[in-house]
């Protein structure tokens, strides 16, 4: 694989933006209001401790996936545990996915249409991309990244002429601890998903050439979302913000523009269907590794299929119970369960560290 540490910092950015301008930005409005801009700071912040904990486990054995040398570290069914911890977790973030296509697909462009239709129509595609390998989902990042950086600044930019900047005091006039800390937990939930990046080794070495890029597309994501939720409380108050699902669509549709900049509505949503679709790839891809990994390489052919549609399934039954999907993709448990998966880089360096201790040689 010919790929360069700034492809993962394009792929870093275009993998996380896909989640957070969407749909973190109406959850910090709700959550935090005015404390919004803490509860992000701190949330990437905690993030980052978990980037320099997928590093140093990325770096532990150079040249060698995770999944091979993770059983030497925390032992072979605490290991096959873990793997099998984030099999699932992929699997279920990916129906997450599915299902926001769904959602926004069917209320906006495709009403009437059977969510069953959507969800496997969009499953054939997710499995073919993930089927071809990190290495086409890396490239597919490329190509969205400039377009993903110039429609973010425009659609900033259309945030601008209606903005109350009177209501900056009130961004530092309003604290409440508990809100932020519960707050900043939430979002720090959504800029760590970096225990997945151990799958771009051994393909590309993990190194510190790496962390740096990677601590680069942290920045910038953390920029746009800070952007992003100023603008949105600016234009649209802490009280009408928590009832909009889409800040950047909503601003865009609105906009008194009549040319292009009023009309981005169509390329921001292309652009965003094409990063969720890196996104569920990815997990889809990542999935397949620790199946196979469990299943000893057996089944390599059918293994994304299966998974694939193990995620059109949860999709399905969410479809069927809409406000049981809202309420599990907002509550904090799974905020909870969402940060286990996470911090699985900090077991294996705990597990390291304590191993070394016990086998370090005399003096």
């Amino acid at each position: 694989m010919r790929t360069t540490n700034w492809q993962m910092f394009r792929f870093g950015l275009v993998y996380f933006n896909s989640q957070t301008s969407i749909f973190l930005i109406p959850i910090i409005v709700t959550d935090a209001g005015y404390q919004g801009w803490i509860s992000v700071l701190i949330g990437s912040a905690l993030s980052l401790v978990l980037l320099f904990f997928m590093i140093h486990v990325g770096k532990l054995k150079p040249g060698q996936s995770w999944l091979q040398f993770g059983g030497q570290y925390m032992g072979k069914w605490m290991h096959s545990i873990l793997v099998f911890l984030l099999l699932g977790w992929c699997v279920y973030y990916a129906s997450y996915d599915i299902e926001n296509f769904v959602l926004f697909f069917g209320s906006n462009y495709m009403r009437g249409t059977p969510p069953l239709f959507i969800q496997l129509v969009i499953g054939i595609v997710i499995a073919y991309t993930a089927a071809k390998g990190l290495t086409t989902i890396v490239y597919m990042a490329d190509g969205v990244f400039l377009l993903l950086i110039v429609t973010t600044f425009f659609s900033l930019y259309l945030f601008l002429p209606n903005a109350n900047f009177q209501m900056l005091p009130a961004f530092i006039h309003y604290f409440d601890p508990g809100t932020t800390i519960k707050s900043s937990f939430a979002v720090s939930s959504w800029f760590s998903e970096w225990v997945v990046f151990l799958f771009v080794a051994p393909e590309l070495k993990i190194n510190t050439n790496m962390l740096k890029k990677l601590l680069l597309a942290e920045l910038v994501l953390t920029v746009l979302v800070l952007a992003g939720w100023a603008l949105t409380m600016m234009n649209f108050g802490p009280h009408l913000g928590k009832d909009l699902q889409y800040p950047y669509l909503d601003m865009v549709r609105s906009s008194s523009h009549d040319d292009i900049m009023g009309n981005l509505d169509p390329i921001l949503i292309g652009i965003w269907s094409a990063s969720m679709f890196i996104h569920s790839s990815f997990m889809i891809y990542v999935a397949s590794k620790c199946a196979l990994y469990l299943t000893k390489q057996k089944g390599k052919k059918l293994m994304i299929p299966f998974l694939t549609l193990c995620s059109v399934l949860i999709a399905f039954l969410y479809s069927l119970n809409i406000s049981r999907y809202y309420n599990d993709f907002s509550s904090y448990s799974a905020v909870g369960v969402w940060l286990v998966v996470e911090c699985i880089p900090v077991y294996y360096t705990m597990a390291a560290f304590i191993k070394s201790r016990i086998h370090k040689p005399a003096s």
